[in-house]
């Protein structure tokens, strides 16, 4: 998301304008990137990340992960870069406030990067270590995505997050923070939910949508009669 990139708009500029083709995955990154650059506007294509149903079901089903993920909770699940970008760093916190509601739940979080430490330090101070449970890097994904209840991303932004898209294609109800870009990632309230990035208000409405088991339903049943496969976008290449 170029609207929020401290850059040097010349430097860079110098580079971009070699290239015949600028791909761009979204419209709304389209829109950040002219922010920068209008002038490159005539460069950009078009082309969705290339998400295989097939491909993706195939994966999900090769490894059982019962031993990893305890079956008798909620089970949430993030993936990312232990970045900043990604915003796991609060998780402990919202995670210490969804569960003195009184609610029984598990988050996992698949990932690895240079803010590990930051993560494990909060999780220590919020006392959470029962309830955050870091998976590390896997090669495959997509088990964990199928076996959870609820595929989380609560970044501070993105372009357009690919595990968004996988986790709907597994039929997983979403909740992703409301970030410049993700209304392009999903229906509010059809195949997901948008909460508020700050700490209390994500809090409260990923609480709300654990324990609306209707809501859940209402999202499987709108995931399973929409095609969220884009093979057909290799051919603009």
């Amino acid at each position: 998301d170029y609207s929020i990139c401290n850059l040097d708009a010349e430097s860079e500029m110098a580079i971009w304008s070699k290239y015949d083709n600028i791909i761009s995955i979204s419209d709304d990154v389209t829109k950040a990137f002219l922010t920068k650059f209008p002038s490159l506007e005539n460069k950009i294509v078009y082309i969705e990340n290339i998400l295989s149903k097939g491909f993706i079901d195939g994966q999900a089903d090769l490894i059982d992960v019962r031993n990893e993920m305890e079956i008798s909770t909620v089970k949430l699940l993030s993936i990312g870069r232990f970045s900043d970008a990604k915003k796991f760093d609060e998780i402990p916190q919202i995670a210490n406030i969804i569960k003195s509601k009184g609610i029984d739940f598990k988050w996992y979080i698949i990932g690895y990067g240079s803010e590990e430490d930051l993560i494990r330090s909060k999780i220590s101070e919020f006392g959470m270590e029962d309830t955050v449970i870091i998976l590390g890097k896997k090669d495959n994904p997509y088990p964990y995505i199928k076996a959870c209840d609820i595929y989380l991303q609560p970044s501070r932004y993105e372009g357009k997050a690919v595990t968004v898209h996988e986790a709907l294609i597994l039929n997983k109800p979403v909740i992703i923070t409301d970030y410049p870009t993700a209304h392009s990632q999903l229906m509010d309230g059809f195949d997901g939910v948008i909460v508020p990035m700050d700490i209390e208000g994500s809090a409260n409405e990923i609480a709300r949508v654990i324990k609306d088991k209707e809501l859940h339903q209402r999202l499987i049943c709108n995931m399973q009669s929409t095609n969220y496969s884009n093979e057909s976008e290799i051919e603009k290449l």
